[in-house]
């Protein structure tokens, strides 16, 4: 009897498993999605300096923002929204991580509302209810009623959101831009989840990137870019990116983030005219994934700041 009900446990995990498998081939991958199309750059709108190497770089004018009292903290965190099939408590320990933390802006991944993967709950507005922030999502796709995609949440003022599409195969990928109002500053925040699948999908990963670093260069207003980006440090990818000087690290030397792979695979990057105080990552929450923050003060002093 007990081997009979272990092998129906066995096959029913199996069918369950196949059965996401075939959803996700039949309704959410695609041979190629999405186009990198950013808006024209305004370079009047810069400043320029020196990163640590010397490179020049640029950074967005800080406009009329007030001193701060004490630093911005960012978070990003990829909340593995589908295990709120399998645990009802799932994105209620996740609140409860955002919670203690205490971020004052938060780039969410993998946030499910509606699906029945998420057992047709609102994870975004959960998370709003349980934390006493307010956020914005963009779903990357849509099936049955549902949606999945990136969230931003904050305890200031959202004014204005956009998503842009990003270069895919599979399934399909953006980025969610808000600009926020928060303590008398106005800043944008891009969140996104690139590719997966490793190694085999460096190539779009590389493209993705690009674009990423084409996007942040539009910015107006003083930027955060945080996500998931399924690469880690070393990967072709990140130092092309690297190279191409779009945005400073804000998330460097954290261990890793995706404790299954033992490899930080989330990152947090700002534009060159924010002070980086320090980064963590932390062993808390329910996801396969580990928060991180960063804090962050207005302005950071280069040898340069001459306009371009």
């Amino acid at each position: 009897m007990m081997v009979a009900t272990k092998q129906r446990l066995i096959l029913g995990v199996l069918a369950v498993l196949l059965l996401g498998f075939l959803y996700r081939l039949l309704t959410v991958l695609t041979v190629r999605s999405g186009e990198c199309h950013p808006r024209p750059a305004d370079p009047d709108l810069r400043l320029l300096t020196r990163d640590e190497n010397g490179a020049r770089v640029s950074f967005p004018e800080r406009t009329g923002a007030p001193p701060q009292s004490r630093p911005l903290v960012v978070m990003t965190y990829n909340i593995a929204g589908h295990d709120g099939l399998f645990h009802g408590d799932h994105v209620q320990k996740i609140a409860d991580a955002i919670h203690r933390l205490n971020p004052d802006i938060v780039a969410l991944q993998e946030v499910l509302r509606g699906s029945w993967q998420a057992r047709f709950h609102d994870q975004l507005a959960e998370i709003e209810s349980r934390t006493g922030l307010h956020g914005t999502f963009a779903p990357t796709y849509k099936q049955w009623g549902g949606a999945f995609g990136n969230a931003i949440l904050t305890r200031g003022e959202i004014v204005h959101t956009e998503e842009h599409p990003l270069p895919a195969v599979g399934e399909p990928r953006a980025i969610l831009e808000a600009t926020i109002r928060i303590d008398g500053a106005t800043i944008n925040v891009f969140a996104t989840h690139l590719s997966t699948w490793g190694h085999f999908n460096s190539k779009i990963r590389t493209e993705q990137l690009r674009c990423l670093a084409q996007e942040v260069r539009t910015s107006r207003y003083p930027f955060i870019l945080a996500g998931d980006f399924n690469t880690h440090p070393e990967s072709a990818e990140m130092d092309a990116f690297r190279h191409e000087n779009a945005a400073q690290p804000a998330s460097q030397k954290i261990g890793p983030t995706f404790p299954f792979w033992k490899q930080q695979i989330d990152y947090i990057f700002t534009d060159y005219g924010w002070d980086v105080r320090r980064s963590r990552a932390w062993a808390i929450g329910t996801s396969d994934h580990l928060p991180v923050t960063a804090e962050l003060m207005w302005e950071r002093k280069g040898p340069e700041e001459t306009r371009r």
